[in-house]
């Protein structure tokens, strides 16, 4: 399975995207602004999507991919989501106010089909087994667990503390694990109060994780702390390999 990080930031700026995953070029994981990084051919080869919340920094790319493909699309794009997030999507963004009702456009053959997927449900796409995984966030959220014949990953979405978690990642041992700590040590009550993570929480989560071989890579840092961030994550779980995603990398399990 390769991984291409088109965005893993926080936040936007010089350089930065926010979350986008492509895996073996037909496969994202959330349309963040790092769709941009795609060409018009990569674009095109985009078969399915899965969209961990409905938060702006994780959707913006989807409508401005669909504009950009949607004269020469030879296939629909399936988008699977949590009901919530398809509602949002469908009243928020898809309502002619906002963006064109790609859902019916064109109207012998939509460009975009919206599919509502259920946390605990699982789904099987490109050869791929994909779990939905529990999330706690402010909004409907949901992580993914991704298995291919020979490797896996878990991405826990955007999340604050998920005790739900971690008897699901036990049983099934991740090769790879992309885990949100958006905030230092510093601001503990507003990482609590967004829902997101800190290093001492995730210390704390990591401590219910059976499987230290996993490689834990982080995410979503916040613009301008991320090497503090790291720091404080390297000071409290020196036992674990822990490093943080960049943008362009590529993850070959």
């Amino acid at each position: 399975m390769n991984i291409e990080v088109l965005g893993c930031s926080g936040g936007i700026g010089h350089g930065l995207k926010t979350t986008t995953f492509l895996l073996d070029e037909t496969l994202l994981v959330d349309a963040g602004t790092g769709i941009e990084l795609l060409t018009m051919e990569q674009m095109l080869k985009v078969q399915d999507v899965v969209i961990t919340h409905a938060h702006i920094d994780h959707i913006i790319g989807l409508p401005l991919m669909l504009a950009t493909i949607y004269d020469q699309h030879t296939h629909p794009i399936n988008v699977y989501a949590l009901p919530a997030v398809i509602d949002a999507l469908q009243q928020h963004i898809f309502n002619w106010t906002i963006w064109p009702d790609y859902t019916c456009l064109p109207e012998n053959k939509p460009i975009i089909h919206l599919h509502r997927v259920e946390t605990g449900s699982e789904l099987t796409l490109q050869n791929k087994q994909i779990r939905v995984l529990p999330a706690e966030h402010p909004t409907p959220t949901a992580g993914y667990l991704i298995m291919d014949d020979s490797s896996s990953f878990a991405f826990t979405g955007d999340s604050g503390c998920n005790d739900a978690l971690w008897p699901l990642l036990n049983k099934y041992n991740p090769d790879l694990l992309i885990i949100d700590v958006s905030f230092t040590d510093e601001v503990d009550e507003l990482a609590r109060l967004s829902g997101h993570l800190t290093p001492s929480h995730l210390t704390h989560q990591l401590a219910q994780f059976q499987h230290k071989d996993t490689r834990i890579m982080i995410t979503h840092l916040k613009p301008g702390f991320e090497d503090t961030i790291m720091q404080q994550c390297r000071k409290l779980l020196p036992e674990w390999q822990i490093d943080r995603l960049h943008h362009r990398d590529l993850i070959q399990l």
